[in-house]
């Protein structure tokens, strides 16, 4: 059961009891509809997931199970066709992406499961905060830049005003197959043209920063993890976010009304 609301998972796999689950499932054999809202029911957001991932598991025919609503597309959703092998496939990414708190060197996935397990039983305590800084570029849009305008100006002759402001923005973060909602973004300083735009106004153990010029080019992108707020699926949340940076080389960032900006690792 979710502490936050009450959804009642009907499977759930832990690294550790007492902490949120790692995968959860909702299983369903008749209804495909109720299915869907049980996962719904489950789903978190990615700055406060309920798990790192949650699955559907449709005992019918899966032909007649329909699409997760985009009103749930920031969560984490698998669709899976063979579940034993994509299970050990998720364990092993699991794995992975929390190989840093790893205590020690481990030969299978299931040694490994045991020492994740016992290297998070305290968590966070004694874990180090992650500090990630990449050199990129960046092309902002007009309507973009705009968003964080000047709460008392309106746009003139001379262009948008910007300035730094308390004005939050919310943002989505795109990257290769991994969306990262919900980040709410502030215009921090504004300096001879160059802008920091940052999330690390909020008592989240996520920080995206761009540090960028006011018409683009040159940036810097920075993704920031204060671990001692943290809980073990925003940890796999962030390295998986970390993951698809680095592999696909683009990040874009999206207001409700569209594209704000892309940047590009070089």
């Amino acid at each position: 059961m979710s502490q936050e609301d009450g959804a009642i998972a009907d499977v759930a796999y832990f690294l550790n009891t007492g902490q949120k689950p790692v995968l959860t499932f909702t299983v369903e054999e008749v209804d495909p509809m109720r299915l869907i809202s049980g996962a719904l029911q489950w789903a978190g957001s990615s700055t406060e997931p309920k798990s790192w991932i949650h699955i559907c598991v449709f005992l019918g025919d899966s032909a007649g199970v329909p699409p997760i609503p985009n009103s749930a597309k920031q969560y984490d959703s698998q669709s899976l066709d063979r579940l034993p092998n994509d299970l050990e496939d998720i364990t092993k990414h699991m794995i992975r992406l929390l190989s840093h708190y790893l205590a020690q060197e481990a030969t299978d996935a299931r040694e490994a499961v045991r020492s994740l397990a016992a290297s998070t039983s305290d968590w966070p305590k004694g874990r180090g905060n992650t500090r990630l800084s990449y050199a990129a570029e960046t092309m902002l849009t007009g309507e973009g830049l705009s968003l964080f305008s000047a709460e008392d100006a309106e746009d003139d002759e001379a262009g948008t005003i910007l300035r730094p402001s308390r004005k939050v923005v919310p943002l989505d973060v795109v990257s290769g197959g991994v969306f990262f909602g919900g980040t709410l973004m502030r215009l921090v300083e504004v300096d001879e043209g160059r802008l920091l735009l940052s999330s690390e106004h909020r008592n989240y153990p996520f920080i995206l920063r761009l540090d960028t010029e006011e018409h683009g080019d040159a940036s810097t992108l920075d993704l920031w993890f204060d671990v001692d707020k943290s809980n073990i699926p925003q940890t796999l949340s962030f390295w998986a976010l970390v993951e698809a940076v680095e592999a696909s080389r683009v990040v874009s960032l999206f207001s409700p009304s569209g594209e704000v900006a892309e940047v590009t690792l070089p």
